[in-house]
């Protein structure tokens, strides 16, 4: 039996292409809006080649030189599928931020139970959750934050180095770090809600103390729904715009993006 060395099975510049194309489809995979439930696998396959074509030459003086067994063809393909990962799932995590705040407002005012099905996430959600969801991906697009994501990914390579072994340690405390600071952010996006729904309980507690013959949660659930209703119409606009610069931020900290 012929065997042929890898280097004749996988020219050096389709090499490349393939290194570059492992950490792009990662990530790719699973931004939000291109790596949506809704979006086809095929639409993903197709936008992560394009990608990978357009940005290789750029990177090419920055990647390691071919392998000389299939061995360490692998390894450094599977360390930059998990760099793609890592950046796809940190900008989904952030982007999950508006799911914990919606489900703050949906209990704030009165529409927790109100559920629908986002085709996104493809899982019911509160509608809050799911309106700020698909707003916020819409935005993104509009102010050309997709942009500053895509940047995010070719400037990764100078976070981290091609062909070496991925941090584990440091990705898992970056993402713990992530956590916290978007949970914090979602507290900081619905503390309208949390501030008018303590004070909107506080008062129907007095009138049910001075009128205890009055069925004050039935007369108060119209107008709670309302007043959730106007304050998400009023705070809507500042609250996207607000997440989408805290999303930048944390973005570029990660890729140490200028």
């Amino acid at each position: 039996m012929t065997t042929y060395p890898i280097q004749q099975l996988l020219p050096a510049n389709l090499y490349v292409y393939a290194l570059v194309f492992s950490r792009v489809g990662g990530a790719i995979g699973l931004l939000p809006g291109i790596g949506d439930a809704y979006v086809p696998p095929r639409v993903r396959l197709v936008a992560a080649l394009a990608i990978a074509i357009l940005v290789t030459p750029l990177l090419a003086p920055q990647l390691p030189a071919e392998p000389k067994n299939f061995l360490m063809m692998f390894t450094q393909m599977l360390g930059e599928i998990s760099i793609g990962l890592f950046l796809g799932l940190t900008a989904r995590i952030i982007l999950a931020t508006l799911e914990t705040a919606g489900a703050i407002i949906a209990l704030q005012s009165n529409l927790s139970s109100a559920l629908v099905f986002n085709p996104g996430a493809n899982h019911p959600e509160t509608l809050p959750a799911s309106f700020y969801g698909a707003f916020a991906v819409v935005m993104m697009f509009v102010t050309n934050t997709y942009g500053m994501l895509l940047q995010a990914i070719v400037d990764s390579y100078n976070t981290f180095a091609p062909g070496t072994f991925p941090p584990f340690d440091d990705m898992a405390q970056s993402m713990v770090r992530l956590v916290s600071h978007t949970f914090v952010l979602a507290v900081e996006l619905a503390a309208p809600y949390l501030i008018l729904g303590t004070m909107f309980y506080v008062v129907l507690a007095l009138i049910a103390r001075i009128m205890p013959q009055l069925q004050v949660f039935y007369v108060a659930m119209p107008l709670q729904i309302m007043g959730g209703m106007v304050m998400l119409t009023l705070t809507v606009s500042s609250s996207i715009l607000w997440f989408l610069g805290a999303f930048e931020g944390m973005m570029r900290n990660l890729t140490n993006l200028q």
